[in-house]
């Protein structure tokens, strides 16, 4: 039997070979810089995890970046200190290339393997080892996609006139990401109420707003909010400020256009803090991310069948998204725990700060729509007679995306922009500011042929006429392939519509009985 498989590429079809959620154990011991005063009390460690570098192996991807620490804590003069901290993290993905396909399929098919990925800070704690020394474990929590590109062929060999060939069409999304260089903004803030100040601590989010796609970038604008922590050099209590400054970028991002499904989001980072005069200098980096969903339609054969001569063919099966959305926005999460709950002891404490992470742990569809549920953390920094503590609160939160019109699985991430925290009496309420950004999809399947042979040649009877009594699932092209007969004489003898795709099953709506 001569063997062929299909040589002529109709396209590239964008496959998920992996989409896998791993921990990561980050540990390092630091040693504070001469100019930091020495720890007294730990009061609280927070990181930042920046856009990683990706690689993506045969069998193996690869996310390797910086984390960012930020220790808070009080000296021996029982003020507040801040303390940055950089370490590197490496996250790895192993998948097997070979599960793409409803029982397997060879890894010689793919081509251009690429990966994505949301990383985000499950745990961390600290340990001071020493009045400059301090022990940091941090726990990653990544979810990775993974995707190749798989060749759907529309051709094979030389063409003949004894062989029907069938053709398909997968109306795929291809989802396509990218990363801004560093986009560096700068301010100044005038001091309240004159008099000499000491920053304690700088915190940045960045909100996406608007997002719009262009030939081959993503257009972003929004805001950076930052939040100071501050105290008078002589003394006095810490308060807060607060600085919104406005940003836009246009991020390349290859095979994005106007058709494009966009969303973005920021990472904070390099943040330098400068007081002289009365003003407060600000010098401070983003990083801007994007993800887009492109629609694409892509050409393969479907099935293939000789008329002169008997076939066998090969298949093989696949799984792709065939539609997809983008979203972004931001809601109020406003919440309350008793004192009780939220494991605070006296209702005469002083909320001197607050921060907060998101953790968006399920989506669901529901009416059409794709709604975000989760928890948030906040971390809080109180005072009571000088004497500095924090506790943690986690409330649950519920977002209506609104991206899940036909779609069955997402993934998102999400931030708290802005927070606040009240005391009211024998309750504390949260009021915080929280952006979400993510991509919605569904799956579908298709089945193409792989490979065929053709072997010896199909023997007819001079003069012989069949008649064939379809069942309900026949349709136009299985008759005519289990007959070996030409699809353009079976339609003709049997006055059809060729309009209607062969293998459609309303091919054969209303025939009782072809002649062959």
């Amino acid at each position: 039997m001569e063997q062929y498989t299909k040589n002529a590429i109709g396209g590239y079809l964008q496959v998920p070979i992996a989409d896998k959620t791993v921990t990561t154990e980050l540990s390092g011991d630091f040693t504070l810089p001469d100019y930091q005063p020495e720890i007294k009390r730990l009061l609280r460690v927070t990181a930042s995890i920046l856009p990683p570098s990706k690689y993506v192996g045969g069998r193996e991807a690869e996310f390797a970046g910086s984390v960012d620490y930020y220790v808070l804590y009080t000296g021996s003069d029982n003020e507040l200190y801040c303390a940055p901290l950089t370490a590197e993290y490496r996250v790895e993905v192993p998948f097997d290339p070979t599960e793409i396909g409803e029982g397997g399929t060879d890894r010689q098919y793919l081509s251009d393997m690429t990966g994505d990925a949301v990383i985000v800070p499950d745990m961390i704690s600290g340990r001071v080892t020493a009045p400059r020394k301090i022990s940091i474990k941090c726990r990653l929590r990544t979810r990775a996609q993974i995707f190749g590109e798989m060749p759907m062929e529309d051709g094979f060999g030389e063409e003949t006139n004894d062989v029907e060939v069938l053709h398909g069409k997968a109306n795929a999304v291809r989802m396509l990401c990218g990363v801004g260089e560093k986009l560096p903004l700068s301010d100044e803030m005038i001091a309240e109420n004159g008099g000499e100040l000491r920053v304690i601590s700088a915190e940045g989010r960045a909100l996406v707003s608007e997002v719009s796609p262009a030939n081959g970038a993503v257009n972003c604008r929004g805001d950076l909010y930052l939040k100071l922590l501050m105290c008078r050099e002589d003394g006095g209590m810490p308060y807060s400020a607060m600085r919104k400054i406005p940003f836009s970028q246009s991020v390349p991002c290859e095979g994005v256009d106007a058709g494009c499904s966009v969303c973005a989001w920021g990472t904070v980072c390099d943040m330098g803090i400068t007081v002289e005069d009365g003003k407060i200098g600000i010098d401070v980096g983003v990083i801007l991310e994007t993800a887009a969903m492109r629609g694409e339609s892509v050409a393969y054969v479907k099935d293939i069948y000789s008329t002169s001569r008997k076939t066998q063919n090969e298949y093989k099966a696949l799984r792709y998204s065939c539609a997809g959305a983008a979203f972004g926005g931001n809601f109020t999460l406003s919440d309350s725990k008793s004192l009780e709950e939220a494991g605070i002891g006296s209702p005469d404490v002083r909320v001197v700060d607050v921060i907060g992470t998101v953790y968006p742990e399920e989506q669901s569809f529901e009416g059409g729509r794709c709604v975000v549920s989760g928890k948030a953390k906040f971390t809080l920094l109180m005072e009571r007679e000088g004497e500095y503590s924090s506790a943690d609160l986690e409330m649950p939160f519920r977002y209506d995306a609104g991206a899940g019109n036909g779609m069955s699985a997402a993934i998102c991430r999400g931030e708290v922009i802005s927070v606040r925290a009240r005391m009211d009496g024998e309750r504390i309420g949260i009021d915080a500011e929280i952006g979400i950004s993510g991509r919605a999809w569904d799956c579908a399947k298709l089945c193409m042929a792989d490979s065929f042979g053709f072997g010896e040649e199909i023997r007819r009877a001079k003069g012989e006429f069949v008649l064939c009594y379809p069942s309900g699932e026949d349709t136009l092209w299985s008759v005519a392939k289990r007959y070996g007969a030409t699809l353009s004489g079976l339609t003709e003898a049997n006055g059809l519509s060729s309009e209607v795709s062969p293998d459609d099953h309303d091919s054969l709506d209303g025939v009782d009985y072809l002649v062959i």
